[in-house]
């Protein structure tokens, strides 16, 4: 018997389905099978099947006429083997380790409903902003998607997907059923593990159901009477932010108290981590200045010219796969250890063992948004911070001015770079004034020399130097 059903209801999503199949094929986690149900497709979607089940015997194909979503999980969950459930549609996709992970925590008892973080693929990218799935939020808004892996034995107590929500909004009636009704847990995984693929509007159920949505959501209310306190609870609240928003508000760099600007606050539109050292990110979370953290990696050159250059050049060649060869496994965390051969740099931290047509794809589209994001940024915001910390190499500062200042000259935005530089004279702790050494340089040096014994106290410091920069 299976440990886990696969559940994939397919409609008329030929475009995007082998994907869909091919990243639950190429999952860690092999015990499992794959319960796909095409719903009356017109286009290709039923032969892909066919031929997917041919190549797999884990691959079960029901074939039924046009009944909806609802329909579709609900016959396919029928016939599962295994008493833990995965739905997921058939134009998404999750990563490699998706089921391994989301296993592993159902079974050391992190919750009833097991879900993860997402990331946004198609006309959209970027992570899916979700809050902390606890009552009081599930009631405010669906806190998931309709990935999850939860127990059939749960979702046969409570009567499954219900057909009153047929056209939109079953997943998060499932939901609000399980955790009100039945008191199941939610859990998420800390981890980007799924792939939600925003499609036009003229696609997208939800967007042709957008009119019907107000009131199936009334309904529930209605239906699950344990939400009431927790909705009240909500309208107060927004009430009291709706005040205090009124009253007080940091508003285009400005403090406003009643609407009237009362003091103009030093701060960039956005700040990005460019490296090398490895706490950079961490220290733009902790002093609250992480608005974007940068896509740089290692395997690229670590030095600031290096990284400034590849901004400059827009990204080009960053991420060119065919300079990379598959070295060994990493017996640290069972990833690859790849090497640049253009740059000589060996790689490790992205990557799963196997085919590079099937490692690579998400680990390209992940940095392809990031690096769309970083221009984007560069190019429409005001103000921009870069921010990059040495470890272990000194600056040319003339050639860094000379660089920030081609970049400043090709894109729209005002870009200042911190260059914060090891000094191996100094003691931990310790750090220069930071002095703008020209119109786009700020520069300062601090004590940062061994790895990884000395980095809380580098991170520390450079906080500290963030401080006086963007605050």
């Amino acid at each position: 018997m299976p440990k886990i059903s696969v559940i994939i209801p397919v409609y008329n999503t030929e475009q995007y389905l082998a994907q869909c199949l091919d990243s639950v094929l190429g999952q860690t986690f092999h015990d499992i099978e794959i319960i796909c149900v095409n719903d009356g497709s017109t286009d290709n979607s039923l032969q892909i099947l066919a031929q997917y089940a041919k190549r797999d015997n884990r691959i079960m194909v029901i074939n039924q006429q046009n009944s909806g979503v609802v329909a579709a999980r609900n016959n396919a969950i029928a016939v599962a083997k295994s008493d833990l459930i995965f739905p997921l549609d058939s134009d998404d996709f999750i990563a490699p380790n998706a089921l391994e992970k989301m296993y592993e925590c159902f079974k050391s008892g992190c919750g009833d409903i097991i879900t993860c973080r997402v990331m946004l693929c198609g006309n959209q990218s970027g992570e899916m902003r979700l809050h902390k799935p606890t009552k009081f939020n599930m009631a405010r808004d669906n806190c998931l998607v309709n990935v999850a892996l939860f127990r059939k034995s749960d979702f046969v107590a409570c009567g499954g997907y219900s057909p009153k929500y047929y056209t939109a909004l079953e997943d998060y009636d499932l939901w609000l059923n399980l955790i009100f009704n039945h008191n199941k847990q939610i859990y998420r995984v800390p981890e980007i593990l799924f792939y939600y693929r925003i499609k036009n509007k003229a696609d997208s159920r939800n967007w042709q159901h957008r009119t019907e949505h107000g009131e199936l959501v009334r309904q529930m209310y209605r239906q699950y009477n344990k939400m009431r306190p927790f909705i009240i609870l909500n309208k107060i609240r927004n009430h009291i932010i709706k005040f205090g928003h009124f009253l007080f508000r940091i508003q285009n760099g400005k403090i406003k108290i009643f609407k009237i600007p009362v003091y103009t606050l030093r701060k960039y539109d956005t700040v990005i981590s460019v490296g090398a050292a490895c706490f950079v990110p961490d220290a733009l979370k902790h002093v609250k200045l992480r608005d974007f953290s940068g896509p740089f990696d290692w395997m690229y050159g670590s030095d600031v010219i290096t990284r400034l250059k590849c901004i400059y050049d827009e990204f080009n060649h960053y991420f060119d796969y065919s300079d990379f060869e598959y070295v060994a496994e990493n017996p640290d965390n069972g990833k690859s250890i790849y090497k640049n051969n253009r740059t000589g740099i060996i790689y490790n931290h992205d990557f799963y063992p196997g085919d590079f047509e099937k490692t690579f794809p998400p680990v390209a589209e992940k940095y392809a948004r990031r690096t769309n994001r970083m221009l984007e940024h560069l190019n429409d915001d005001k103000r921009v911070l870069l921010v990059f910390s040495e470890f272990g190499q000194t600056g040319n500062v003339d050639e860094i001015i000379a660089m920030i200042d081609k970049i400043n000259k090709k894109f729209a935005a005002n870009i200042d770079l911190l260059y914060v530089n090891h000094n191996p004279e100094m003691h931990p702790g310790e750090y220069t004034k930071p002095k703008r050494v020209s119109k786009n340089l700020i520069y300062c040096e601090y004590y940062y020399q061994t790895f990884p014994d000395e980095t809380s106290m580098a991170r520390k410091t450079l906080e500290k130097i963030l401080r006086k920069i963007a605050k």
